[in-house]
């Protein structure tokens, strides 16, 4: 058995059978529906109604967010063919994310096989990478495929390159640097693989000849010209949009929230009992104090362990690899949805897999004594955390699983309720419990918004206009731009026959910024037209 692992010839097979053992974790999320921002980035996204052409000169503005600094025409064409292939059918949509994740898996136990470490300990990296419960939200929203996409290319950019570098190939970097702008084009985070890519070619300068060294360097030009490329269609895209990257406001305090963030990354990936569709950060850190301090003193002392007495090469690569692809989701860098999610973690665990299969081989594989059990346990754990993943993916089958699971978190915060509300609306339309739910979000936070709205919508469903028009004008009170409210308060003005009321709502509606609603927008001059006659 121990020949079988050190046999090169098996490399394949021990990749493919990650490739395999993957799929069967995630196999039981193929019949999951779409979720969340689905509707808005997928099913919705005017772009992918549009040509192939127009996504590289375009923001994705399929957010809830509003216009976000978000340039990622590949994500968005691999949703498109989705369209143009299956119209969106679910099933297809979520195979792809699952092969893009089995794929990814076999590329890390390949880049951990590249960094020359025990053949288990390589093995072990890439099972962790497959089959952690804190990779499933990257893999599960469907919306997240910008995460998988990236991943894939970064991890095969890097690859190509030290093949490139082996084997003295200009052709090998011009693909690598193809598969990096691929990286780029799906998701922003793929430029933190470039100081992996020059670590490369600077790695034996020493011992290198100057001729050697021009040609290295001339092998890192297809990358420099991929990045410049990259960011003139980006600029040019996000000017044509208005969209901007302020990183400034707000730094000092997103850089606090780390206090929270970092440790409770730890717990995740330590003990993921706890993971969540959606964190809160709590208002105030000083009732954490205690565990926060003993979190850090935990994260500190690792630190110190991985660059002393545990220091290794590959530990090293690992912890610079989570630092590298961990800072642009750090709070550097403002992000409008979260600010922590288990999906941002996706790219950068790769580095703890790293270090935590280069420790084990340190540890336990190097000790003849510990070996056999050390496998044993490792195995175990691994299949302890494929079963935890396997029990995910069900949470993400549809927006009533998703949106209990948040309630159950955090029973305590209204968006748990609100998002729940509307499920129950919309997919069960259960008018009573909607309604409930609507009630104790809103003991939670009258003013957590579009909750208003919402209320406004069930009056309306229960024929009580005068109900719905109070819950609209309150709406529009705390937000002037809520184009659902907006609309909806001018059917209930229409139906009361306050035809010029209901004419100036109509108006302000066709003034509210985005796509929301296209729909109504496309027909609602017509009907100004009509009211303006009875009025």
């Amino acid at each position: 058995m121990a020949n079988l692992l050190e046999n090169h010839k098996y490399d394949l097979i021990f990749g493919l059978s990650i490739c395999i053992i993957t799929f069967l974790v995630y196999a039981n999320s193929l019949g999951n529906g779409f979720v969340w921002d689905d509707d808005i980035v997928i099913l919705a996204n005017p772009l992918l109604k549009g040509s192939p052409v127009t996504l590289f000169s375009e923001i994705d503005r399929g957010h809830a967010t509003g216009v976000t600094p978000y340039y990622r025409p590949f994500t968005l064409l691999s949703f498109l063919l989705d369209g143009k292939f299956h119209g969106f059918d679910a099933l297809y949509v979520r195979l792809v994310n699952v092969l893009l994740h089995a794929a990814t898996a076999f590329l890390v136990y390949r880049l951990a096989v590249s960094l020359k470490i025990d053949r288990i300990a390589a093995i072990l990296a890439g099972l962790l990478f497959a089959v952690h419960p804190l990779q499933s939200e990257a893999v599960d929203f469907n919306s997240a495929r910008n995460t998988l996409l990236a991943t894939f290319f970064v991890v095969a950019a890097y690859l190509v390159h030290q093949w490139s570098h082996t084997h003295k190939s200009f052709a090998g970097s011009l693909a690598g640097a193809s598969l990096f702008l691929s990286g780029l084009f799906s998701k922003e985070i793929a430029v933190g693989i470039l100081p992996f890519i020059a670590a490369i070619e600077l790695e034996n300068t020493q011992s290198e000849n100057r001729n050697s060294l021009q040609k290295g360097f001339v092998r890192l030009l297809p990358y420099l010209a991929g990045l410049a490329f990259y960011l003139i269609l980006r600029n040019n895209a996000l000017s044509r949009a208005g969209a901007s990257l302020d990183i400034f406001p707000g730094l000092m305090g997103r850089q606090l929230d780390n206090v929270y963030i970092l440790p409770r990354y730890l717990l995740n990936v330590v003990w993921p009992r706890f993971l969540s569709p959606r964190y809160f950060l709590p208002d105030d850190f000083n009732l954490y104090a205690l565990p926060l301090v003993l979190a850090w003193v935990c994260i500190v002392g690792m630190f110190w362990w991985f660059v002393t007495g545990g220091r290794s090469r590959v530990t090293l690569f690992g912890l610079a690899w989570l630092i590298a692809f961990w800072l642009p989701v750090s709070g550097i860098i403002p992000i409008p949805s979260a600010h922590l999610a288990d999906r941002y973690l996706y790219t950068p665990a790769i580095g703890i897999w790293l270090i935590v299969a280069d420790q084990f081989s340190m540890l336990i594989l190097c000790r003849a004594q510990l070996r056999r059990w050390g496998i044993i346990a490792a195995a175990v754990i691994v299949v302890a955390l494929a079963v935890v993943t396997v029990k995910r993916n069900q949470i993400w089958k549809n927006d009533i699983t998703l949106f209990t699971d948040i309630v159950e978190m955090y029973p305590d915060q209204a968006l748990g309720y609100d998002s729940l509300g509307c499920a129950y609306l919309d997919t069960e339309h259960d008018i009573d419990r909607a309604e409930k739910l609507f009630e104790r979000a809103y003991t939670l936070n009258p003013a957590f918004p579009r909750l208003s709205t919402q209320m406004g919508y069930v009056r309306f469903l229960r024929g009580d206009l005068q109900g719905a028009l109070e819950h609209y004008n309150q709406a529009i009170y705390r937000n002037s731009l809520d184009a659902e409210a907006l609309l909806n308060r001018g059917v209930v003005l229409e139906r009361l026959g306050r035809y010029s009321d209901a004419v100036d709502s109509y108006r302000r509606f066709l003034t509210t910024p985005g796509n929301e609603l296209p729909e109504a927008r496309r027909v609602m001059p017509a009907k100004i037209v009509e009211l303006s006659r009875k009025s």
